[in-house]
């Protein structure tokens, strides 16, 4: 049985529709995580303001002007997957997603997202950079899954630097999300191995200076979802 499997869905009731896409860059989230210091239940499906984290993290993604999107799944996947994308596999959820092991297909419609499944999630971030390499042959913008409060305005500044160079946003010093990862990177995240190398590649990048924690705030306990809230909360109007 094959490790590795692909395919494309479309998450309904998402709002507008994008009149320009960039056709250089491809959005990709990174959700592969256990997330074990939040605790047993999914991290990424803990409830923030009403919806999944993770699904916050997604739409944010949709409302950019993307020539793709891609979401890198590994723990969880299963669940995840049946609670973001509800009705994809039929009535069993759980058989039809043991059969798209080792399957390609593509569902299109509004807001399409490919699915990748990173079966070396344990390695950590790097696994999950280079997994999606493996499948995108584009420049990347990505995103963590469980950065739920990084601003639009953020992310579309970067998307406007997208170039030969890898560029992040930075608060206070510190680099945050989302990075561009241009395509001649290709062959460096092909050959990442655990998070080192990863952490290494993303910290040499151009840095535009923002005023919001939101590119730098991750969830990480139970206790992150409130505290980050309270710093983000404030800053900016409600989306």
């Amino acid at each position: 049985m094959s490790r590795s499997w692909t395919r494309c869905f479309w998450r309904r009731g998402s709002c507008g529709r994008e009149k320009v896409r960039n056709p250089r860059v491809t959005g990709v989230v990174l959700a592969a995580g256990p997330g074990r210091r939040f605790g047993p239940a999914p991290k990424l499906l803990a409830p923030l303001e009403g919806k999944p984290l993770l699904a916050r993290v997604l739409e944010l993604v949709e409302r950019l002007p993307l020539a793709e999107r891609v979401l890198v799944l590994g723990a969880h996947a299963q669940e995840i997957l049946a609670a973001l994308f509800p009705g994809a596999f039929g009535e069993s959820a759980h058989a039809s997603f043991l059969s798209l092991w080792g399957e390609r297909a593509e569902v299109r419609g509004k807001y399409a997202w490919r699915i990748l499944y990173n079966p070396d999630w344990p390695e950590g971030l790097g696994s999950s950079l280079r997994r999606a390499a493996e499948e995108v042959d584009a420049g990347m913008l990505v995103f963590l899954g469980d950065m739920p409060w990084v601003p639009e305005e953020a992310a579309r500044a970067v998307l406007s630097r997208a170039g030969p160079h890898p560029v992040a946003p930075c608060f206070a010093g510190q680099r945050g999300f989302p990075v561009y990862l241009p395509a001649s990177l290709r062959p460096k995240l092909l050959a990442l191995r655990g998070d080192v190398g990863a952490r290494a590649l993303l910290s040499d990048c151009e840095l535009i200076p923002w005023d919001d924690p939101g590119v730098i705030l991750d969830v990480d306990r139970r206790e992150d979802l409130q505290g980050g809230e309270a710093l983000c909360g404030c800053a900016r109007s409600p989306r």
